[in-house]
């Protein structure tokens, strides 16, 4: 007798759960992957992908066509089963057998249309949601014979809208919520409007390569540039790989420990316009640096523009995210697809797995190059902030504030749930249990920085005579402040109507030169200096004035906050809200208490200059 394998109690609510809870936005990922690895088994030469639309009933349907292996009635049958494929393996970390009919049924309720070229006979067959059944099914099509088929031999009519039967190949067409839905221009729901080159935008930046041989032609009333309105005409659509020695540099650098390597890509401005030199060389979409995961050929957690810009300074890059692209391979069996391929897994746990938990790869392993366009990318700023910083680590000094640790093992370690509460005893354990835990499959998470607090466990008694080292008294170092001017520089930083911005892996202050407070104060000082000689001077003196001013006071703030590890009623977020833009504003708001120091700044600023005048 064998064990009995489990069922599914409702099938129709399954399915109906699985598809209705699909996210949208990969839609454009399944049918596209579909399409390229059935080309890929088309002969050299023929391995095509075609995107265009489709008229019916007077309205453009988004249409997916490639060659490679048709398929049968039968064939077809099988292929629109959820969880199902036809020549491919499915597996937990490969296909899945449901990502296109979930996601594209998520979106197109009304309809889904397949038809394949086989053996010189073209099949056709339509699923979507029926509201009679109540669930999604292959609808009937009625023959001339009064007979009803799911599945039935469409050849004369492929012929007739021009399709060959000469080979081999596969058309699917989304027919979007209703028979009024243009799916070409919506394609991701009715009412929500995309960029006119969405569907080749959301190609490119998903797929690092196309399998060998494969061309992707895109028509042109879904890419950018000229053709809008038109159709008929097409544009060939390439990867990142197919463009990148126009670009300006590239490097791949390896990390042996994990045998993660980052690739860091510079995409410079076109000379003659503001778009990248990518955006140029590529006609069919629009490109921009990003920040991704690579996994098998797939960028996951991607973040491009404002997002990339306000997270770059994390990954070392403070200045340069609008000209620099910077991409995390993992090794192959790294991780796991989530169900719906729309983020990356940890195999260990099942934990997501973002392209955070290698920022400091990034940093560590950036090339000299990289750091010179960083440098060059940096706003000109001629303002001496040096007695800032130096009052600053002078206050952390005195506070004791121990560095965080940022000791690397050698190989990558298990995360554990840990006690919040900030205590530092370990937990009882025996080398019994410790040699019976099985090692977790696949890459695990890099070892994280792990905050030192003071308690008890940890104090040592220093032996008589001691006395603090001059290293102890400095032990965390002083935030570097950078004051942006630039509204664009403020608005990558995500610093529109706040202070400042702290980022504490790279001890990294951004400052808003901008923030309104700078200019509140300015005029109350310019009122104080009303009858200098030379108002423009004491004008340009206050602003900069009042922005060094900002910066100290945002500074002593996060000074303060990082005082609090040493304290375990702190918690992680607490420490993280003592340091959030919100509360460096509020410190950066009560600026009458420097008002004083800044009025003797520009007085010592005025001497200096007479003094000057005289040599």
């Amino acid at each position: 007798m064998r064990p009995e394998q489990l069922g599914i109690g409702d099938r129709k609510f399954l399915i109906n759960r699985l598809i209705q809870q699909a996210p949208i936005n990969t839609l454009i990922r399944e049918f596209f992957k579909n399409a390229d690895e059935n080309a890929a088994l088309a002969p050299i030469g023929r391995r095509l992908i075609q995107i265009y639309p489709t008229g019916i009933g007077g309205v453009n349907k988004l249409t997916f066509f490639n060659t490679g292996i048709g398929m049968s009635a039968k064939e077809l049958r099988v292929a629109t089963e959820i969880s199902s494929s036809v020549n491919k393996m499915m597996s937990l970390d490969g296909n899945f057998g449901i990502g296109a009919k979930v996601s594209g049924l998520a979106a197109s309720p009304h309809g889904i249309r397949y038809r394949s070229c086989k053996g010189a006979l073209v099949r056709e067959v339509t699923i979507g949601y029926d509201d009679e059944e109540g669930t999604y099914v292959r609808f009937l099509a009625q023959m001339p014979d009064g007979s009803y088929e799911t599945i039935c031999d469409v050849t004369a009519a492929a012929i007739h809208d021009g399709k060959s039967t000469s080979e081999d190949w596969t058309e699917v067409v989304l027919l979007g919520q209703d028979p009024s839905h243009d799916t070409t221009a919506e394609p991701i729901g009715k009412g929500i409007n995309v960029d006119r080159s969405f569907i080749p935008t959301s190609i490119f930046r998903r797929f690092v390569s196309f399998s060998l041989g494969v061309q992707v032609k895109i028509d042109v009333a879904m890419t950018k540039g000229g053709g809008k309105g038109e159709t008929g005409r097409f544009r060939e659509l390439k990867t990142l790989d197919d463009v990148l020695e126009k670009l300006g540099n590239d490097e791949i650098v390896k990390d042996p420990a994990t045998a993660v390597s980052i690739r860091y890509i510079y995409d410079p401005k076109h000379e003659t316009s503001g778009h990248s030199i990518s955006a140029r060389v590529n006609a069919a979409t629009g490109s921009t640096t990003f920040l991704a995961l690579v996994y098998r050929g797939e960028r996951y957690d991607f973040r491009t523009q404002k997002v990339w810009s306000s997270v770059a300074p994390t990954f070392g890059i403070p200045f340069g995210s609008k000209v620099l692209t910077v991409e995390i391979w993992l090794p192959d069996g790294a991780a796991y697809p989530s169900q719906y391929r729309d983020s990356l897994m940890w195999r260990h746990d099942r934990s997501a797995l973002t392209a955070d938990h290698y920022a400091y790869l990034v940093r560590e392993l950036m090339p000299d190059w990289v750091k010179d366009i960083i440098r060059r990318e940096s706003p000109d700023n001629n303002d001496d902030l040096n007695d800032l910083q130096l009052a600053l680590q002078d206050l952390l000094d005195e506070l004791r504030v121990p560095t965080n640790g940022m000791r690397r093992s050698p190989e990558p370690t298990l995360r554990t749930l840990r006690d919040t509460t900030g205590t530092s005893e370990p937990e009882n354990t025996t080398i019994e249990s410790e040699q019976d835990e099985s090692e977790a499959n696949g890459l695990l998470p890099p070892s994280k920085r792990v905050t030192t607090r003071a308690s008890k466990t940890l104090v040592r008694t220093a032996p008589e005579g001691s006395i603090a080292s001059r290293l102890a008294s400095g032990l965390e170092r002083a935030p570097e402040i950078k004051i942006l001017d630039e509204i664009d520089a403020i608005d990558e930083h995500g610093l529109s109507g706040r202070a400042a911005k702290f980022h504490d892996e790279v001890r990294t202050l951004f400052v808003n030169g901008r923030y309104p407070i700078v200019f509140k104060m300015a005029d109350e000082i310019i009122n104080d200096f009303a009858d200098a000689d030379d108002l423009d001077e004491i004008r340009s003196l206050a602003l900069q004035a009042s922005r060094r001013t900002l910066a100290f006071r945002v500074g002593k703030s996060t000074c303060f906050a990082l005082a609090k590890r040493l304290l375990d009623d702190w918690s992680t977020e607490d420490l993280d809200r003592a340091t959030s833009r919100e509360s460096l504003s509020m410190a950066a708001d009560d600026f009458r208490q420097s008002l004083p120091s800044a009025r003797k700044w520009i007085k010592d600023q005025m001497r200096i200059a007479r003094a000057a005048a005289l040599t």
